[in-house]
């Protein structure tokens, strides 16, 4: 974040200097000593099984010139900084909002069901070719994360791209009134977040808060022929471009090939084209990629150079990573989460990918879905069955729907097991040699643990 003043930024947060030298220098926040810098604000944070206020000493010893309290607490040197705050979650939030105040250049809102993550860390990609690029690091998306990402702020950032989770209405729109967000992007409107929200039309009215905080001057990114999406695009005053695989499309992807690297595809995006190599699977991630891409034309970037970045695209723990398993397999490792919707586009990497091996889907329970949730698994087993996948291994209560489905519609070789701790003892022996295996669930059932089995070296 850009330099303040101790004293400046006791009066940014509406807190009370107890200590310390009111000239000191700060350059950034933390509320972790592990990842804290130099020059950092440490905020002490007190929840359920730590106290913030304990690793003050150690905060210190790493670097950070001030601190943020919430209770009187004297520091050994005097001439560190303490501020103390009755709340530090709106302490760093106003302190968030001065830090976005002073930036001119575009800041991204990314938001959806499926997908955001992906195309937060494209959206990054493709924004890096104008130069460094702030965004959203791993789950850092909520009310304490989005603040902490915009504090890292650096003099040479040109663009933010800031991804914004949602539990519940007004959320999205508390985290817009934080980030200002001059474009935005969803991706979609799944079933996830069913069982909090109620309905889909909910979901829709919550990640249309994005929409609604977009100005005038501003843009959307909206995924083509999401019925839901079309409902809620009058909600931009800005103005709302349209991606995915349609013609119709402002940006559109044509001659789409599997390959063992990834899928390559040509894009066309407003009047330009450009062929991509996306070193990750998925007819899913190909529309995630237009969305970028389209986002970063608008920002005028030239869409050569992003698609050449776009090869360099970072592999991401848990999404669709294929790695080499164990008497001779494949194992794609796509189990962060899931919903109905990301189990069929994973189910149709597994079968696309295998050119002719055998194929086994272990999947796990799917969570938050509410009253979709057993015909939201019994989808998953029909599709399994309308694929041809080859065997499907399913653990949980709730995947218990997906294996009834999937031998109702065909599949000859179908599994449950009622936890993981039971699969795992017959894990080896119900999968085909040579094959390729999907592991995917939603991120409660940690079904990583599988994959560190199927892909560990077997011991001589």
């Amino acid at each position: 974040m850009l330099a303040l003043s101790a004293v400046e930024l006791t009066r940014i947060v509406e807190g009370v200097l107890r200590q310390g030298k009111p000239r000191t220098v700060i350059t950034g926040a933390s509320i972790d000593t592990r990842t804290l810098q130099s020059g950092d604000l440490f905020a002490a944070f007190t929840g359920q099984q730590h106290d913030g206020h304990a690793f003050i000493p150690q905060a210190i010893d790493r670097g950070a010139t001030a601190v943020l309290v919430t209770r009187e607490v004297v520091v050994a040197d005097p001439q560190v900084p303490v501020i103390q705050v009755s709340d530090p979650l709106r302490a760093l939030q106003r302190l968030a909002r001065h830090e976005r105040r002073s930036f001119r250049g575009p800041v991204i809102g990314v938001t959806g069901s499926n997908g955001k993550t992906t195309t937060k860390d494209m959206l990054s990609t493709v924004f890096s070719v104008g130069g460094p690029c702030l965004a959203t690091h791993g789950n850092f998306n909520t009310e304490l994360g989005l603040p902490l990402t915009i504090l890292r702020r650096q003099p040479s950032n040109w663009s933010m791209i800031l991804e914004m989770g949602m539990r519940g209405l007004g959320q999205i729109a508390e985290l817009c009134d934080i980030a200002r967000p001059t474009a935005g992007i969803i991706t979609n409107i799944g079933q996830s977040h069913l069982e909090l929200l109620g309905s889909q039309e909910k979901i829709a009215q919550a990640k249309g808060e994005l929409l609604e905080a977009i100005p005038k001057s501003g843009v959307a990114a909206l995924t083509y022929g999401d019925p839901w999406l079309e409902r809620i695009a009058k909600k931009c005053r800005g103005q709302v471009y349209w991606y995915g695989i349609h013609e119709a499309a402002h940006a559109k992807a044509r001659d789409i090939v599997h390959t063992s690297q990834g899928i390559r595809f040509v894009a066309d995006v407003l009047g330009q084209s450009a062929t991509v190599q996306l070193p990750t699977f998925g007819v899913l991630n190909v529309t995630n990629a237009l969305g970028a891409l389209l986002l970063g034309a608008l920002h005028g970037l030239p869409l050569d150079a992003m698609a050449d970045a776009l090869r360099t695209l970072p592999p991401a723990a848990g999404r669709l990573r294929v790695l080499p398993g164990v008497d001779g397999r494949s194992v794609i490792d796509d189990c962060y989460n899931a919903s109905p919707l990301s189990m069929r586009a994973s189910l149709k990497v597994l079968t696309d990918i295998a050119e002719g091996k055998p194929t086994a889907a272990i999947l796990g329970d799917m969570y938050e879905l509410g009253e979709y949730e057993e015909p939201g698994h019994r989808e998953v087993g029909e599709a399994c069955a309308a694929l041809g996948v080859d065997s499907v291994i399913c653990v949980g209560p709730r995947a218990a729907w997906i294996a009834e489905a999937a031998r109702q519609g065909g599949v000859r070789t179908v599994y449950h097991y009622p936890d993981k701790a039971s699969l795992l003892a017959d894990l080896q022996e119900l999968l085909p040699k040579d094959g390729v295996v999907l592991v995917k669930a939603s991120r409660g059932m940690h079904l990583e643990e599988l994959v560190d089995v199927l892909t560990a070296p077997v011991e001589a």
